[in-house]
């Protein structure tokens, strides 16, 4: 089945060029265009069938560019982002990030805000995840592009959803600013909910976390004052008794002291893996050391809490 699929591509390729070749007393006009890539995109659609994905993914490439000759953007986004999963199937960042971007920046133009967001979430996964840590700045920025996107269109849970990848790889790459910003923006849209508002102390106590690894003592105090007058629930929790004891032992950068908080509320809530790193890079910053850098985090590295079967992995902070 494959080889026919194969074949049966080949053979519209074929016809796709030779449609190009056409002439007309009327002008060139965008027919044949047209014709081309509705033969191109058929194509496509047999190469992945017959799971030849790189043939597939330049198929679509060509249909895209005779839509784009053709005037119909919509139709060009559409055959890039086929491109795009094409070279996925064959795990080509670069293509696919290339067609995705493309795909994105179309969509955009054209005002289809919420088809933009959705192919710049995608570009965003594909850079992340691609094994290339030099990767990880463009993945912000195309989360980033999707946020505002969805922002746009008024959808906050899949913004929310993006906002807090922009949160965890920031603080990745120790752009802690960045990380704080977009945890004190998560926390501050729990709060406009009353499903999510028991949330809020999670992100603010993650902010607040980013102020003191970034060594900003007075704005993590500053924070912390803020954050217990938006959310009275706040107050008095594991979370927030960590963050006053981790404030005041970097004010007094006590090595000692960071230790003995973050000790304190495992035995209450245990730590997970990303916080551990995180109180780590704090406590770096009492020795006078620079931080450590952040691992990288995807959605299934931040579990709420660890098994028990992985507390022994944890670092020891004393």
């Amino acid at each position: 089945m494959a080889a026919t699929s194969v074949k049966k591509a080949q053979e519209l390729m074929a016809k796709g060029e030779k449609a190009l070749t056409k002439f007309s007393f009327f002008g060139g006009g965008t027919a044949k265009f047209e014709d081309a890539a509705e033969c191109f995109n058929d194509a496509g659609k047999q190469f992945v069938m017959g799971k030849a994905y790189g043939e597939g993914a330049s198929a679509y490439r060509r249909a895209a560019d005779c839509h784009l000759k053709a005037k119909s953007e919509f139709d060009a986004a559409s055959s890039y982002g086929k491109a795009g999963e094409a070279f996925q199937k064959l795990e080509d960042v670069s293509g696919c990030s290339a067609c995705f971007r493309e795909a994105a920046a179309i969509y955009g133009g054209m005002g289809k805000c919420s088809m933009a967001a959705n192919m710049s979430k995608k570009l965003a996964e594909v850079l992340e995840n691609g094994g290339d840590p030099a990767e990880l700045p463009n993945a912000i920025e195309a989360y980033g592009a999707a946020i505002d996107y969805y922002d746009g269109e008024n959808q906050p849970m899949r913004a929310n959803g993006c906002r807090e990848k922009v949160a965890f790889l920031s603080a990745t790459l120790g752009a802690y600013d960045d990380a704080l910003a977009a945890f004190d923006s998560l926390g501050r849209s729990c709060l406009g909910s009353n499903l999510g508002k028991f949330n809020a102390k999670k992100w603010f106590t993650n902010a607040i976390l980013c102020a003191l690894a970034r060594e900003d003592v007075v704005k993590a105090k500053n924070a912390l004052a803020e954050y217990a007058n938006l959310d009275y629930s706040f107050v008095g929790t594991r979370e927030h008794m960590l963050c006053e004891q981790l404030t005041a032992a970097c004010e007094a950068s006590s090595e000692e002291g960071v230790a003995t908080a973050a000790a304190e509320y495992d035995k209450i809530k245990r730590l997970d893996p990303w916080m551990t790193k995180l109180l780590l890079a704090i406590k770096g910053t009492c020795e006078g050391m620079d931080a450590p850098p952040m691992p990288s985090v995807a959605d299934e590295d931040v579990p709420d809490a660890p098994d028990e079967d992985d507390a022994e992995d944890l670092p020891d902070l004393t």
